[in-house]
């Protein structure tokens, strides 16, 4: 359980590396759908995996590469799914933080 909670601190560490490097334009949403589908691929169940938090900070922090990737998705169920996710701006930093510094992370949905 140790090492899938590593998985997703590192694909969590690169997410924030992708924000702060990549600008925000169409030629970025390419970069965000292949680490997408990396995180998606590389961590594996029973993980709850913060998806929900990425796609929320992706779309607040990066809104034109969002978009363009809201327009790929018009040929992609998965994308289309995952650019409908949404929640709190603030919850998902706060979230995707704690994963970032190691604070404790649940794996099991809060109820």
């Amino acid at each position: 359980m140790r090492r899938k909670s590593n998985d997703v601190k590192a694909h969590v560490e690169k997410f924030f590396v992708l924000l702060k490097n990549y600008p925000d334009s169409t030629d970025s949403a390419l970069v965000f759908v292949r680490f997408l589908r990396s995180f998606l691929r590389g961590c594996s169940q029973p993980e709850i995996l913060p998806t929900i938090e990425i796609m929320t900070l992706l779309k607040e922090h990066k809104p034109i590469a969002f978009h363009s990737m809201r327009k790929l998705s018009e040929r992609d169920d998965l994308l289309a799914f995952l650019t409908g996710l949404s929640m709190s701006p603030q919850e998902a930093e706060n979230k995707l933080q704690a994963i970032y510094e190691s604070r404790e992370y649940k794996t099991k949905k809060s109820s």
